[in-house]
């Protein structure tokens, strides 16, 4: 269990981390996707007290998939 010191260190590491970068590829979209969920895992946790067991479906992190659904995500499409 993480203290609330830390969650709120690392939340706003993540939401730095993520406020700099520059999406150029499909790794750096997965990445971003990533950084998201911990995020919002992170914030979760703060408001419940604790961390959940199993986080909401929503937070699902899409799997290496057809191109096409990577370029829609970066609104290439």
């Amino acid at each position: 269990m993480l203290s609330k010191i830390s969650i709120e260190t690392l939340s706003d590491l993540i939401a730095n981390r993520l406020s700099m970068m520059t999406i150029s590829d499909q790794n750096d979209l997965r990445e971003k996707l990533v950084l998201e969920r911990a995020l919002t895992e992170l914030r979760c946790a703060q408001d419940v007290g604790g961390f959940v067991e199993t986080p909401p479906a929503y937070l699902d992190i899409p799997r290496r998939g057809r191109r096409r659904k990577v370029r829609e995500m970066m609104g290439e499409a």
